[in-house]
């Protein structure tokens, strides 16, 4: 299967729209999808699963995929989610009232997040040293705590693009050095070959992040109404 010829690219969105466009596309998606949909307890989750379903349409239309309004989506053995046949690999990810969606040529996985509170404390349990250390010598707390959630976001999408998920421990790898910057490549314990991260700018409180093994990445995210 030939791979796409594009860079690595994400689409963002929000969930705003009336309840009976999230009606209309919930009708769309597949059965494994809808059923995942369900067994989500609180409606603002349902709305983000369906937000993002509907942004990977519009996005793969975008990078001139033809597909259909309700797309064949399976599995790998460790639960990532792929459509076959296609020259596109893709990841989701939603928090709040945003939700993304990365495209790449070769494995992908993108992150995004609210900024988090407590960081040190989340950050000394599931980070590395030196990334602890570097948010440990941040005095000021906002900037802390969207430091954090920027390298949160980082490690997210490095364990979403190598297929493992939580499985890899976040402090298996390095995405930022001892002054903050932007680790790149990362190499993964037990892995062979390079994983590429960019990040996107922040606003609102969200921050972005997308890894790829392809190492070609549009600058700017895509912002975009689907709903």
């Amino acid at each position: 299967m030939k791979k796409a010829g594009f860079a690595t690219r994400l689409y963002v969105s929000d969930t705003g729209c009336p309840e009976e466009t999230f009606t209309k596309w919930y009708d769309l998606m597949p059965t494994a999808r809808k059923a995942r949909c369900d067994r989500l307890k609180m409606e603002a989750d349902r709305k983000r699963c369906i937000a993002a379903y509907a942004l990977l349409v519009h996005a793969l239309r975008d990078a001139g995929v033809m597909c259909e309004d309700t797309l064949n989506i399976s599995e790998t053995s460790e639960g990532k989610p792929l459509i076959r046949d296609i020259p596109v690999k893709f990841s989701i990810s939603h928090a709040k009232d945003r939700v993304a969606v990365a495209l790449s040529g070769d494995e992908v996985g993108c992150d995004v997040e609210y900024r988090s509170t407590n960081a040190l404390k989340i950050a000394k349990r599931f980070f590395t040293d030196k990334e602890f250390a570097f948010l440990d010598l941040l005095e000021d707390e906002d900037i802390r705590d969207h430091e954090f959630t920027r390298i949160w976001t980082m490690k997210e999408s490095v364990v979403k693009c190598c297929g493992e998920g939580i499985k890899r421990p976040f402090d298996d790898f390095y995405c930022v050095d001892e002054k903050g910057e932007t680790i790149d490549p990362v190499m993964l314990p037990g892995k062979s070959g390079a994983y590429h991260i960019n990040e996107y700018e922040s606003e609102s409180g969200y921050c972005y992040s997308v890894c790829s093994r392809y190492s070609e990445f549009e600058k700017h995210l895509r912002r975009v109404s689907v709903l």
